[in-house]
């Protein structure tokens, strides 16, 4: 298979992988919740046999907090993307197929949409609802849609310009019939890709906003709200926000990877 010869696919399936063990396996691996604080007598000690990550300011183990904040992470992750492909899916291919003012009103939307960075869209949707990690991820759903939209139409209006589909207009086949039978499944590589590459944003701009304090919860176990909390002792224990730093760039290479992989797989 194509996919097995790929190694950059590969590389991120891997390292993707171990991202979710760590996140499934954190209560078994853990010895502690990630919220207790039960070596406060070894607050700020730095990275040993016994704290791999060392311990943070409040007594917390970061190892476990890491573990424990890769659900939070890729919980919202997962979210904004079912939110902005899903709706990214609908409305491009919606706006693919009708054409006429349906298209042209998506379109300028999508453009105006664009012109602002995605953090603000999210900073933007937030104002009106309630701090919280599922508010979060609303909010970065609701600023990667634009994006899948464009694409997602862009390419159904290639695909809609293609033999197989001027023959199945006339064999009399329906326009809808058409855009779910024969457009979709020609689109999927495309979808796939457009998914791996939001959930690396996603977690991405999940980290920015929770950075900014945005996620409702200080104490959480969250990579963005981690990197917040232990800025301030950055000069005394820089290893408390090189963990979670590295824990996001881990998971934001490994979807890029997979999503450039899924990518050179279409071609």
């Amino acid at each position: 298979m194509r996919w097995s010869r790929n190694s950059g696919l590969n590389a991120g399936i891997a390292l993707l992988a171990v991202v979710i063990v760590a996140a499934l396996l954190a209560p078994v691996i853990a010895k502690h919740g990630p919220t207790e604080q039960p070596y406060r007598a070894e607050a700020l000690a730095g990275p040993s046999a016994k704290h791999w990550l060392g311990v943070d300011g409040a007594g917390r183990d970061v190892f476990t907090r890491i573990l424990y904040g890769a659900r939070v992470t890729l919980g919202i992750a997962l979210g904004a993307t079912l939110i902005a492909i899903g709706g990214g899916v609908l409305l491009g291919a919606l706006a693919g197929t009708m054409r006429g003012w349906f298209d042209v009103v998506v379109s300028h939307v999508v453009d105006f949409l664009l012109a602002f960075p995605s953090i603000l869209l999210g900073l933007v949707a937030l104002t009106v609802m309630r701090p919280a990690p599922a508010s979060v991820a609303i909010a970065v759903g609701v600023a990667s849609l634009p994006t899948v939209v464009r694409h997602v139409r862009a390419a159904y209006l290639s695909e809609n310009a293609k033999q197989y589909v001027l023959a199945a207009h006339a064999m009399g086949a329906g326009r809808w019939r058409i855009a779910v039978v024969e457009v979709l499944p020609n689109c999927a590589s495309l979808i796939f890709a457009l998914t791996a590459l939001t959930l690396g944003g996603a977690v991405l701009e999940a980290a920015g906003l929770a950075f900014l304090g945005l996620t409702g919860q200080p104490d959480v176990a969250e990579w963005g709200m981690m990197l917040r909390e232990e800025r301030s002792a950055f000069r005394i224990a820089p290893w408390l926000c090189i963990a979670p730093g590295i824990a996001i760039a881990w998971t934001v290479l490994a979807f890029n990877l997979i999503s450039d992989g899924l990518r050179g797989s279409r071609r």
